[in-house]
Order: structure tokens, then sequence, then C-alpha cells
């Protein structure tokens, strides 16, 4: 008898469908995406606004509001985290292995990035090719905002890479 309900409450739950969330797929899905990610882009607003368009605003604020600031950024990750977990969970074993893969390739891609653009800003690249930068004295990417961006970009990518090598 436990077995039949256990097995019916599994049966009504449909799967996760990586597909849902890359945006140029036929099967893109706004409703799995906020599902998915409204944390990360409450996360993405947070630093966009604060760290992109008005960061000499948050510098005149005290240090307290700051921190806070910083710490609601990253309390937004770290609920996208456990969305994204558990979306993850709920999917078959091939497609989970396609979203690992395609999550480890954004990671790594964007982490090559950033180093790769930190050093390159550091040796004065961005200032010989384009000159001064306008905002902020600094070519940096190092916001959460970018972060978003990079990893967001990256997981598509790679997803489409592996979803057709695993076909």
């Amino acid at each position: 008898m436990t077995r039949m309900l256990y097995i019916e409450i599994i049966m009504n739950k449909t799967p996760s469908v990586p597909d849902e969330l890359i945006m140029f797929d036929k099967q893109f899905s706004w409703r799995t995406a906020w599902k998915v990610c409204k944390w990360w882009f409450v996360a993405f607003a947070i630093s966009a606004v604060f760290d992109v368009f008005f960061p000499e605003v948050k510098r005149q604020w005290p240090l307290a509001l700051r921190v806070t600031l910083v710490l609601a950024e990253f309390l937004a990750l770290v609920l996208f985290l456990l969305d994204a977990a558990k979306f993850i969970r709920g999917m078959d074993e091939l497609q989970r292995r396609i979203t690992q893969a395609a999550l480890f390739f954004s990671v790594a891609a964007s982490f090559f990035v950033f180093v790769l653009w930190l050093r390159l800003e550091r040796e004065g690249f961005f200032n010989a090719v384009f000159g001064p930068p306008v905002m902020n004295g600094t070519w940096g990417i190092a916001s959460v905002a970018h972060a978003c961006v990079l990893l967001g970009g990256f997981y598509g990518l790679g997803f489409l890479i592996f979803k057709r090598r695993f076909k």
C-alpha cells in the first residue's frame, strides 16, 4: 500500500527539463526560468544598480549599510543555488549529466575570462587600446552582475554543446 502511494506521488511530479531555461530554445519557459532563477535575478539587479550604475552613491553610505548590501547579494545567490539544486535533482540521469557538464563549463570559462580580464587590465591593455575608462577609473568586470551575465551566457553555450554531444 505505501509503495503504491510513493509511486503515485513521484509519478505525478513532472520531471525538470533543462531546455526550459535556455532562452533561444523552442522549449523555453518564462515560468520555469523565473521559478529557478528568481534569486539570481535579484542578486544581478542589486549588483547592477549599486556596483555598475551607481557605485559613487554606494561609496557614500555607511559601512554597515554597504556590508548589508553585499550580504543581501550573496544571500540571494545562496537561495538561487538551492533552487537550482532542487531543479537539477528533478531531472533524469542524462539531462542531469548534460546540465552538470554545462555548469562546469560555465564556471570554468567564466573563471578563465575573469582571470584573463584582470591580467590584461593590470598590464594596461585596455588603457592602451581604448584609452582611459570613463567611469570608476577601471575597466574591471569584478561585480556579481558581470559574473551572472558571463555564467548565464557560458551555461547556455555549454548546454547547447553538451546536448548536441549526447544526441
